[in-house]
């Protein structure tokens, strides 16, 4: 068998550098992959377990490293009062609405809770009174913003997550008393049980894999013409005696 092979220099320079990036880009989809499988393996548990019936029970889950999010919860506490709570951003029928974000307190643990959406204008005149309460929800795990993100403005309380911005202002530092925000409870209106609370899961496409075979096949088929451009000009020959 006899193998000559004379490549062109620029072609093949821009070949080296177009399929390392092919192979760049569908390798991190693959970390990708695995990473959402994953993620949402937990979600499928943490959804489907059992609700948690205390604050403390919560944070045995996160010590032994299970999934939390997106399980059910319910607590017996108290609301405590707040003026203001705090105002995260939400849009209700395209108008600027306000998703309200209370302390709830559990048997000496507390959490931020929340609870009703208000509209912009009734926004500064909402109040809320310290009462004896049952909170069923899902328990949210906190989730660092994006760098596309809204920015949020913490001295006009108008924010774009749940305490997105912790290294600048933390929500916990704003309040009396230690409060959980590693997590906060998604609250069911006029649901006082989370037996009765539906599994809820989030619609998150997990597409990766398909990404992932389309830069790999795009790196392969560049090869191909690669090697095919370089056989046509007989640059390429592979001969058998």
């Amino acid at each position: 068998m006899s193998f000559r092979f004379r490549p062109f220099p620029g072609l093949t320079v821009f070949t080296l550098m177009a399929v390392a990036v092919l192979m760049t880009l569908g390798t991190w989809q693959y970390h990708r992959l695995q990473w959402k499988t994953g993620y949402l393996a937990g979600i499928e548990e943490a959804a489907t377990s059992p609700p948690f019936t205390s604050v403390s029970g919560i944070e045995a889950a996160l010590s032994n490293g299970d999934p939390i999010d997106f399980r059910r919860v319910e607590l017996n506490g108290g609301f405590r009062s707040m003026d203001p709570p705090f105002f995260v951003f939400t849009a209700v029928n395209r108008d600027v609405s306000w998703r309200v974000f209370h302390v709830f307190d559990d048997g000496g643990l507390s959490v931020f809770a929340a609870t009703d959406i208000v509209p912009e204008d009734n926004r500064d005149s909402l109040k809320i009174i310290a009462e004896d309460a049952t909170l069923a929800g899902y328990v949210r795990a906190w989730r660092k913003p994006g760098w596309l993100a809204p920015q949020s403005s913490p001295h006009e309380n108008r924010w774009f997550g749940f305490n997105p911005v912790p290294e600048e202002y933390d929500w916990a530092d704003q309040v009396s008393g230690p409060v959980k925000t590693r997590y906060y409870i998604d609250a069911v209106s006029g649901a006082d049980a989370a037996d009765a609370l539906p599994v809820k899961r989030p619609e998150i496409a997990n597409n990766h894999l398909d990404y992932m075979l389309t830069w790999y096949g795009l790196a392969l088929a560049l090869l191909v013409i690669y090697g095919i451009l370089h056989q046509r000009e007989g640059r390429l020959t592979l001969t058998w005696k």
